[in-house]
Formats: C-alpha cells, structure tokens, sequence
C-alpha cells in the first residue's frame, strides 16, 4: 500500500478515518462501562493504536529509517518525560487543594 498523499488515492485515508472514529467511540463507550481498572489500559490501547495509525499513515514513518523517525522518537520521549514529570507532581501530593 502507498502512503504518499500524491500516488495513493482516497481509500487508505478513508480507512484511516474510519478506523479513528471507531476507535473514538470504542473510547467513549469504555468511558461510561462499570469495567473498573481494565478502563484506563483500554484507553491507553485505543490512544496508542490512534498515535500509530497517525504516525503511519499521516506522518509517513512506514519505511526505511530516515531522518523522520528521529524527530517522531525525539518527541515521543518528551511526551514521556512530561508525563513522568506530571506524575511525580501528581503521587507527591498529599492532598488535593481547597
């Protein structure tokens, strides 16, 4: 399958559509079940398969190694970071302000 915008047509960005708006309302179903904490794995699933889907097919990352797949890794460990950093702020309070 070709993923440059140019030569592929509509029909992987189609699916690609389809894909994110089934798996926005698998996110908003598991919002509202009585699942407990299989919720936050779930939704942390279907986040990850959207960041894949984007970074694929709109970033155009399938392929040999090339100077994308830096800046693509550069940023999600930033996003790492900045979670870790959110984290720490979050488990180190002893209490939620008033």
């Amino acid at each position: 399958m070709k993923v440059d915008a140019k030569e592929a047509g509509a029909l992987p960005f189609v699916i690609a559509w389809l894909l994110m708006v089934g798996l926005v309302g698998l996110s908003v179903w598991t919002a509202f079940l009585p699942i407990g904490v299989w919720s936050p794995i779930i939704e942390f699933t279907v986040a990850a398969a959207q960041t894949a889907t984007i970074f694929i097919l709109f970033m155009r990352l399938k392929g040999p190694p090339s100077l994308k797949w830096l800046a693509a890794g550069t940023g999600f460990f930033w996003l790492l970071f900045l979670y870790g950093l959110s984290m720490t702020d979050y488990t180190t309070r002893s209490s939620w302000p008033s």
